[in-house]
């Protein structure tokens, strides 16, 4: 029996010599593929891939879904995340997750999305918990649920993702699922903002500029709404142009700037102010042709709420008739 013991605890000792080496040998992997040395980082992981390493099949579809050191290869990457996801891997589940969603790469399947997301979640996945809690909130591929959203985006926001901290914000600020909390929108918007979510940054300086952050809040709403806007975040850009517009300090930009450039990004009420900075001379020089072909830009979609909609019907009709 001593003997039999003996064999076995040798047996065990090996294995875990071998599990020790190949971390080591998959930490270099991920480190030579953080510093883009691509052909290192698959010369490391590909032999651990192909004894079956969960983690190094998970790396080696990154590489593969990406075209980084290897030509892109989809199939292959999806191949090695569903080896990867099978053994229960929650990085590779949620990567075959998004996949699903983005529906680029492959067929967007919204319910094989869910599903993935739900045994990424299991294992403790904070981004599947926020990606699966934004799927219950609109009813894609899951029934509708806001409180069991509201739930996902607490787990994930306590675990540190800034997805689900800015999600979390979003619940409490409207009341989908939860009691609609000015305070605690607060206190998730900032710590998704202060984490770089530019979304999270957007909406936390219009909870402050509106007074519903408190009034010690309200001055620094134009801070957080530049942080946005010079993200780039087109919604952002135009709330700054407002802002600027009323004194706010607008980082070397004018009011016109921020409108134009968020003009440019697409953003339809960015169009209409920009079209009315051309239309009136403020800030630019008179230009009724440019002005007409931004209001009909801005009109173009359904971007524009009822109240800008027909403000800027009414501008197109004044340029018109000057024409």
């Amino acid at each position: 029996m001593k003997r039999a013991f003996a064999i076995f605890a040798g047996l065990y000792a090996a294995f875990q010599g071998a599990a020790y080496a190949d971390d080591l040998a998959l930490a270099d992997a991920m480190g030579y593929l953080a510093t883009k040395n691509y052909e290192k980082a698959f010369a490391t992981a590909a032999p651990l891939a192909a004894e079956g390493d969960d983690r190094a099949q998970h790396l080696v579809a990154i590489m593969n879904e990406n075209g980084f050191g290897v030509p892109r290869n989809i199939e292959h990457a999806l191949e090695l995340y569903e080896k990867a996801a099978l053994q229960g891997n929650a990085d590779a589940q949620f990567a075959i997750a998004e996949l699903a969603l983005d529906g680029v790469d492959v067929k967007q399947d919204f319910e094989k999305a869910a599903g993935w997301l739900k045994l990424a979640v299991m294992r403790g996945h904070a981004r599947a918990q926020a990606r699966l809690g934004a799927l219950f909130i609109d009813g894609l591929g899951v029934a509708a649920d806001a409180p069991r959203a509201a739930s996902l985006f607490e787990g994930a926001a306590i675990a540190g993702d800034a997805e689900g901290q800015f999600n979390l914000g979003l619940v409490f600020l409207n009341g989908d699922g939860v009691a609609p909390n000015d305070e605690k929108a607060g206190f998730w918007l900032l710590q998704a903002a202060e984490a770089g979510h530019h979304g999270a940054q957007f909406n936390l300086a219009l909870l402050y500029e509106s007074g519903r952050g408190g009034d010690d809040n309200k001055p620094k709403a134009p801070g957080w709404m530049r942080m946005a806007a010079q993200a780039g975040l087109p919604e952002a850009m135009t709330a700054m142009g407002l802002m600027v517009h009323k004194g706010a300090d607008g980082a070397g930009f004018t009011a016109s700037d921020w409108f134009e450039k968020a003009a440019e990004a697409g953003d339809p009420q960015g169009q209409f102010f920009f079209a009315v900075a051309l239309a009136e001379g403020d800030g630019r020089k008179k230009n009724r042709k440019a002005a007409l072909s931004w209001v009909e830009r801005a009109l173009a979609g359904n971007g524009l709420p009822e109240k800008a909609r027909n403000d800027a019907l009414a501008l197109k009709g004044a340029l018109g008739a000057q024409g």
